[in-house]
């Protein structure tokens, strides 16, 4: 997939599935842990621009972890962005908030998936959505997976791709639904968010892939 490596970005680790990876990061990127999601950056060799959450979960992660979150509070107290335990948002949703009042337009979401708790990864997908609705880009970037949301536009993965590719309409219908360069095709069709239909597509390697929604919103995941 083409991704603009000169817009800066908003790097967002969270508490949920991480298999440490290398995150690059840009001079005017600003990187955001969420709760637990500080352990993970730590354990990259990475320090927050900011520590976002009600520390809920990382109060669990035992005394060390709360010992080195402490220390940051004390020596660099505007760090930390504490949450009252009872919200609205979710940490991940209040980091992207903060992150938009900065003109942050594009965000590549880390620990987003998985964990213990099926519902933050349902929240987080909303959030994809939630980016999208307030004019940015949201990727859920995993090891070998990428998650984001395409509404009326045109998605293209560049040639060398391998894997399994899904489409799914997020909303009630999505129209004009065109698959290109993939083992199944699709032509101005019509995607509805009651049957999987696109679920268990696959790449060509040596094809670029295009996902075209005319008026829709598509929630897309590739396993590359």
């Amino acid at each position: 997939m083409n991704l603009d490596k000169s817009e800066p970005k908003c790097i967002i680790i969270s508490a949920g599935h991480f298999v440490p990876m290398e995150i690059p990061i840009g001079e005017e990127d600003l990187v955001i842990a969420c709760d637990a999601g500080y352990l993970y950056a730590e354990q990259l060799g990475i320090l927050p621009d900011l520590i976002v959450g009600d520390f809920d979960s990382l109060s669990q992660a035992g005394p060390a972890a709360v010992r080195s979150l402490q220390e940051i509070a004390e020596s660099d107290p505007d760090r930390i962005v504490k949450l009252d335990v009872r919200k609205d948002d979710t940490d991940t949703i209040k980091a992207v908030k903060i992150a938009f009042s900065k003109g942050y337009r594009k965000f590549m979401l880390y620990g987003c998936l998985g964990g213990s708790r099926i519902d933050h990864s349902l929240a987080n997908i909303q959030t994809l959505l939630f980016i999208k609705h307030h004019g940015g880009n949201g990727y859920i970037m995993e090891e070998n997976r990428i998650v984001l949301i395409a509404e009326n536009e045109t998605i293209r993965f560049h040639r060398g791709n391998s894997g399994m590719i899904s489409v799914f309409s997020v909303s009630e219908i999505s129209r004009g639904v065109t698959l290109r360069g993939l083992m199944y095709t699709m032509e101005n069709g019509e995607l509805g968010n009651d049957f999987p239909l696109g679920v268990s597509n696959e790449f060509i390697i040596d094809e670029e892939a295009e996902i075209t929604v005319r008026e829709g919103t598509l929630l897309i995941t590739a396993e590359m």
